[in-house]
């Protein structure tokens, strides 16, 4: 008697395990789901605001966007979510109250990267790069960013070569979007046929 109580005790132990597994992935897969989703409607109201901004005639003044386009997402957070889905480690957003220039910290297995995301130049300069490259040495960290939706002038581009900092305007911005986005897709592929 006490052989079958031994296997039904186990056998509950197993039951249970499976459970807890399975129910870990199916929680893994719905929030992958919702974050697919979410990542859609992100494209769908940026590239909607681009061609109203870019099909705008050239006499009407800018003075607000669509209300349906608004969204309360800064680029701040944008990109640090963009490096963490494309190049993994945890990145965060920091006030950079005390005027460091630092206001991005992303802390990859190779290290931590120190960030500046400017979201109100057209054309970021000099000035930004050097206040990374300063607290990438007084950090020793690993390397750097700067983000901008704009451009960065050519003496910003000829300064950083070789600084271990990389400059990401708005193109590469779009380019890494697309790129966290393929991933999604490939991870999603990976379990669709689980889905159904």
């Amino acid at each position: 008697m006490l052989f079958f109580e031994v296997i039904a005790g186990i056998l509950i132990v197993l039951a249970f395990i499976h459970f807890f597994w399975t129910k870990k992935q199916e929680n893994y897969k719905d929030s992958l789901i919702l974050q697919h989703l979410h990542t859609s409607q992100e494209i769908r109201k940026t590239l909607a605001m681009g061609l109203f901004l870019r099909f705008l005639p050239a006499d009407k003044q800018i003075t607000s966007s669509p209300v349906w386009v608004k969204e309360e997402v800064t680029l701040e957070l944008f990109a640090a979510n963009l490096l963490e889905r494309t190049r993994g480690g945890t990145a965060w957003v920091l006030n950079d109250t005390d005027e460091t220039g630092v206001n991005l910290e992303h802390q990859t297995k190779d290290g931590l990267y120190l960030g500046q995301i400017n979201s109100n130049q057209q054309e970021v300069g000099v000035e930004q790069i050097a206040l990374i490259h300063s607290n990438i040495i007084k950090k020793r960290a690993a390397g750097g960013y700067v983000i901008t939706a704009g451009t960065f002038t050519p003496k910003a581009i000829t300064y950083a070569k070789g600084l271990n900092i990389e400059l990401m305007d708005g193109m590469a911005l779009a380019d890494l979007w697309l790129v966290s986005l393929r991933n999604a897709e490939k991870e999603m592929s990976s379990i669709r046929p689980q889905l159904t």
